[in-house]
């Protein structure tokens, strides 16, 4: 973690180099922004000083921006020494995605800083930008891209009136099963108070209105016994420490017939947790009381799970 005297120093360059033109606002803290493969699809407001500047930095004709702002409070391991340069120096630099610009705010996509941060500098990002940059790429998490590679698949047969995403995150496939599901009432459930502000805050940006996220543990979930249809797990089982505990509260919200949709990273292909095979998985969950049909894929199990009892 930087020290005071180093954050009051990085403030005062930042300061000199640029001047201060605005604020950040997101629902995440430090500790979320650890996340940075995962956040940089959330959203976040640029609130401006000067609100009839929007205009001035934000235009039509460019989809990305560069943003300088504070920088993060933050040390990354020295596998992710590219996040240090980039959001931990003497200011952060994000490039961005624009959603929305509106009288005295912007609203964008990739913004890595916490809330309150201030902006220094906003300034178009274009293609000849993107080829000086491609030996500076953002440190890829291998479980984003495996996901990237199977949801497209998989999100399009959940179904349900109900539907419950366990360990939602920063909100970004719940919100693609609410989108997938207009007429059903979609949650998600996260056990840390910023992740799931924050994952609200992208849903209202969006525009998405059948979802709500709450903040609760996948042992206790806030929800009333056989009371949703179909509930997911991706790349979440294998965190927890009692599986069996969380399967069998998934159990009880679900209605009779209800369904759960799992996916869990191939045995040897995570770095913690337990290393389960496909036979093993499967024999976890009818253990249980489901009947299970599974995939196995080159770096993934899937597992559709239905309730008999």
């Amino acid at each position: 973690m930087l020290s005071t005297k180093e954050l009051l120093s990085s403030e005062n360059k930042s300061r000199d180099m640029f001047g201060e033109i605005g604020s950040i606002r997101n629902e995440v803290d430090e500790t979320s922004l650890q996340i940075l493969s995962l956040f940089r699809e959330s959203i976040s407001e640029i609130r401006l000083k000067e609100p009839e500047s929007v205009s001035a930095y934000f235009s039509p004709d460019y989809s990305h921006y560069i943003v300088v702002h504070t920088p993060l409070n933050n040390r990354f391991p020295d596998i992710k020494e590219e996040w240090k340069l980039r959001f931990c120096r003497d200011v952060g630099i994000s490039v961005v995605e624009l959603i929305v610009a509106e009288t005295g705010s912007a609203y964008v996509r990739g913004l890595m800083a916490a809330n309150g941060s201030k902006v220094y500098a906003i300034l178009p990002f274009t293609s000849t930008d993107a080829e000086k940059t491609k030996k500076a790429e953002f440190p890829e998490n291998p479980m984003a891209r495996i996901r990237a590679e199977l949801l497209p698949a998989v999100l399009p047969g959940i179904k349900g009136e109900t539907i419950l995403d366990i360990g939602s995150g920063f909100g970004n496939l719940t919100i693609e099963l609410a989108k997938n599901n207009p007429d059903s009432q979609v949650y998600g459930i996260d056990i840390h108070d910023s992740l799931t502000g924050q994952a609200q805050m992208n849903a209202e940006v969006l525009g998405v209105s059948n979802i709500e996220f709450k903040t609760g543990s996948a042992y206790a979930l806030p929800f009333e016994r056989n009371s949703v249809d179909s509930a997911t797990c991706f790349f979440m089982l294998h965190h927890l420490e009692d599986i069996k505990t969380a399967l069998f509260e998934i159990k009880r919200v679900l209605k009779k017939g209800g369904s759960i949709t799992a996916i869990e990273p191939q045995a040897h292909r995570h770095p913690h947790g337990p290393q389960l095979s496909e036979s093993e998985w499967k024999e976890l969950f009818e253990d249980l009381g489901f009947t299970v049909e599974t995939e196995s894929l080159e770096r993934a199990v899937v597992l559709k799970a239905v309730k008999r009892d």
